[in-house]
């Protein structure tokens, strides 16, 4: 290695007067950044923990959700066969109201014959003969 100049060794011992606290402002920065991401890596996980534990809490509410839609569509068919059974069974309703109506109104037709044969007498009527 060739010999320093004099001149040359006091710019390099002037240079490395400025680099050296600049390096060590730099490093100490560095260092500074890096402690302050070590800090936040427990509210990062923090974090994310609450973060998983409302995911899990979101899909347990739509599996509910999905629950209750399939049992909501169980009692739409059911109300629809209810509603296909009624319309079905209406007529036949109407039908049996129908002879009902019409028994009853023998019926009473024949207790009416019954009273006025009981309030005629067979005394006043008179001979037959």
């Amino acid at each position: 290695m060739p010999p320093v100049s004099t001149e040359s060794a006091v710019l390099i011992l002037a240079v490395s007067q400025l680099l050296v606290p600049l390096l060590n402002g730099l490093l100490a920065r560095r260092q500074t950044k890096h402690e302050a991401a070590a800090d936040q890596v427990p509210l990062l996980v923090q974090s994310l923990t609450a973060v998983a534990q409302d995911v899990r809490d979101i899909k347990a509410e739509l599996r509910v959700v999905s629950e209750h839609g399939t049992m909501l569509k169980l009692i739409e068919l059911r109300l629809r066969a209810l509603e296909d059974w009624m319309g079905a069974a209406r007529p036949q309703l109407h039908n049996v109201v129908n002879h009902v109506t019409l028994l009853l109104g023998e019926r009473d037709a024949g207790r009416q014959l019954q009273r006025a044969a009981q309030t005629v007498n067979p005394k006043d009527v008179g001979p037959t003969r």
